[in-house]
């Protein structure tokens, strides 16, 4: 039996697809179809037969090194389809949650072009640091006014909360640490 979980669905059609991404550890994976319907037993026989092949992101980061899962629904962009997700790593206080951030292509969201090789944010106040579930930012909603985005995130099980980037700013970090290997 798998765990799958955290599935988000993209905003759009992505070449005439409904496009969606979910979790089964350690990665993120993609699925593409015309309607929802093709999702029958048989569908899902064959595509975890196939896994390997719908892996988007693997964790890669200390700060994402036990697994990953899709958070935000993504956000279209110019420079490609913004993820905020969140990465998981252990310490010596247990596992820690952090909220992370990558670029996948427009057209080929299968496609990685590049992600940060830090944390955006992670535990640090007393209420995301203890709660039911202790040392967890977990990115769920974002909004967008103006070039601020507004992400909204579980913190310890407990509260929910909400941080603030510049939009640009965040892509312009994003785009300094572009993939030089194509997927």
């Amino acid at each position: 039996m798998l765990w799958d979980k955290n599935v988000v669905f993209f905003p759009r059609r992505i070449n005439g697809n409904l496009v969606f991404l979910h979790r089964i550890r350690p990665g993120i994976q993609i699925v593409c179809v015309k309607d929802l319907k093709e999702l029958t037993p048989e569908f899902w026989e064959k595509y975890f037969l196939e896994l390997q092949n719908h892996i988007v992101m693997d964790p890669l980061f200390a700060h994402e090194s036990n697994y990953i899962g899709s958070g935000c629904p993504p956000i279209e962009t110019e420079h490609g389809w913004l993820l905020i997700y969140h990465g998981v790593h252990d310490s010596e206080n247990g596992l820690v949650y952090s909220a992370c951030a990558a670029l996948l292509d427009l057209n080929n969201p299968c496609k990685e072009l590049s992600r940060l090789p830090n944390a955006l944010f992670a535990p640090e106040y007393e209420w995301e640091l203890r709660g039911e579930v202790n040392n967890v930012v977990f990115p769920t909603g974002t909004a967008r006014f103006g070039d601020t985005l507004f992400i909204y995130y579980g913190a310890a099980d407990t509260h929910i909360a909400c941080a603030s980037v510049s939009l640009p700013a965040l892509l312009a970090e994003l785009l300094t640490y572009t993939n030089k290997d194509e997927k």
